[in-house]
């Protein structure tokens, strides 16, 4: 695994399905590529020996800049890139579904967990944004988390209510999160269900925090399921993965 940085090294690919290796998006990008596409015990669940490995491989990557890392079977990858930050940060999570459900081993991370265990464990978090979730997953979240969770629905979000993300607090850096599987399925192919969100919806939220916070990282996730017949999504969600990366890179300002 290359894990060699330079000065305009920002994307890292994690690549854990083999997707991206049918993508073209990266391709004329400076990219960090790390390769999990062989390793045992991570698919949807990680185990502690795929744990080891993932931490090892990154462990001397800093958690700025852009890392791309998969299907949402592996969003418990933002987990090992928010617990290098060593300051007071806020979370903002683009995704349809909570990934708050209480682990089945407790021990184990898991792409359904990932966010309650870092709301339990990561003291360094002051809020976690949770931007695009459907209604009724949100009816669903335990109340003792209420006073650190900011939660945005995706009927909120159709109706332009933002009013919740005033307490967000101004003081601190903030990390995004984004899964695609809060975009509709006429914008792109997820392997998980899908909220109604528009592409430009979700970067015109992206536009009202990136230029006005200090932004840490950014990970996306949302691939399709890499599978034989699904040559028409891959390519819809290497035409949305190259449009975001124009986007953010703008946003950033960076070359």
């Amino acid at each position: 695994m290359n894990t060699s940085r330079t000065e305009k090294s920002y994307i890292t690919i994690m690549n854990f399905s083999g997707i991206y290796k049918y993508e073209q998006f990266y391709k004329d990008e400076n990219v960090i590529w790390l390769d999990f596409s062989k390793l045992q015990g991570k698919n949807c669940f990680c185990d502690s020996m795929a744990e080891k490995t993932i931490k090892d491989t990154i462990k001397n990557m800093s958690p700025q800049g852009l890392h791309f890392i998969d299907s949402g079977n592996y969003h418990y990858a933002t987990k090992f890139w928010i617990d290098k930050i060593r300051e007071k940060f806020s979370l903002v999570v683009f995704d349809y579904h909570t990934d708050m459900q209480k682990p089945v081993f407790k021990s184990i991370l898991s792409c359904g967990s990932w966010v309650v265990q870092c709301l339990e464990n990561n003291s360094f978090i002051d809020k976690i944004v949770l931007m695009g979730i459907g209604k009724e997953q949100k009816l669903a979240l335990d109340e003792k988390y209420k006073d650190k969770l900011i939660c945005i629905d995706s009927e909120q979000i159709k109706k332009n209510d933002f009013s919740q993300i005033q307490k967000l607090s101004e003081q601190y850096p903030v990390y995004i999160s984004i899964d695609k599987d809060v975009l509709s399925r006429r914008v792109i192919e997820t392997n998980w269900s899908q909220g109604n969100m528009k592409l430009t919806e979700l970067k015109n939220i992206l536009h009202g925090i990136i230029p006005k916070r200090k932004i840490i990282g950014i990970d996306l996730c949302g691939e399709c399921a890499n599978e034989t017949g699904k040559l028409s999504a891959v390519k819809n969600n290497d035409e949305v993965n190259a449009n975001l990366l124009r986007f953010l890179k703008d946003e950033r300002k960076i070359k």
